[in-house]
């Protein structure tokens, strides 16, 4: 989502549009945080498999992912609240 900036502010209609989808990308990051760490509950003292390591290493990319995801948009949000919005009413 981007902002339409107004003399440098957004107004209430898309900083709330912002915040929704700071809250969205935050639950999909925990998701994916919580599927990295069920594939962590799973080792033992051997090591995984290859195909196990494999799964690992593409769940922990979607991980990183989601987190970046929910980084940005957080600090787009972060700006909006700092510049505050406009009243569109």
């Amino acid at each position: 989502m981007r902002c339409t900036r107004k003399r440098g502010l957004v107004n209430y209609a898309e900083y709330m549009d912002l915040h929704a989808s700071g809250v969205t990308a935050l639950r999909l990051y925990f998701d994916e945080a919580a599927k990295t760490a069920a594939f962590l509950a799973k080792c033992t003292a051997a090591p995984l498999p290859l195909m196990e390591r494999l799964g690992l290493m593409s769940q922990e990319i979607v991980e990183n992912g989601a987190h970046a995801y929910y980084l940005g948009v957080k600090r787009r949000l972060h700006d909006a609240a700092r510049l505050g919005y406009e009243n569109s009413e």
